[in-house]
């Protein structure tokens, strides 16, 4: 069985966190609470849930949906496909995409949630 690691955005506090433990409504599978280190149970609609790809990059960093990577001199998002079932990296400022496998040979470099004012040529001059 494979691992599944998640992690979650804090729309409010703008903040990345690791969480303790979500709840599953039982009828519809759908999470609906989370609870994070140093606060109960809050409403699942205060946060965004990112998954663990299963990958890591060239530095042993875990890559998580929502992520930026750098391959070579292009940078890439991490997304989840619904229709393929399968995470992928989508070129920023391109409609190129990559199989997900290519983080192997990447750098993470934030994600899009901490980076969102950036364009891609803001990325490359700020980050590297």
């Amino acid at each position: 069985m494979r691992e599944i690691k998640l992690r979650v955005w804090d729309r409010i506090q703008e903040k990345m966190l690791k969480p303790q433990a979500i709840s599953f409504d039982t009828n519809s599978t759908s999470p609906f609470a989370v609870s994070v280190p140093g606060r109960s149970w809050e409403p699942i609609g205060k946060y965004i849930l990112l998954q663990w790809t299963g990958f890591c990059d060239n530095n042993g960093t875990d890559v998580y949906e929502g992520d930026l990577v750098k391959i070579s001199s292009a940078i890439y998002k991490v997304i989840w496909n619904k229709t393929l079932a399968t995470f992928e990296l989508l070129e920023l400022g391109s409609f190129s995409k990559c199989e997900i496998s290519a983080v192997e040979c990447s750098i993470v470099i934030g994600n899009e949630f901490q980076r969102a004012h950036l364009t891609p040529e803001a990325v490359q001059f700020t980050l590297f």
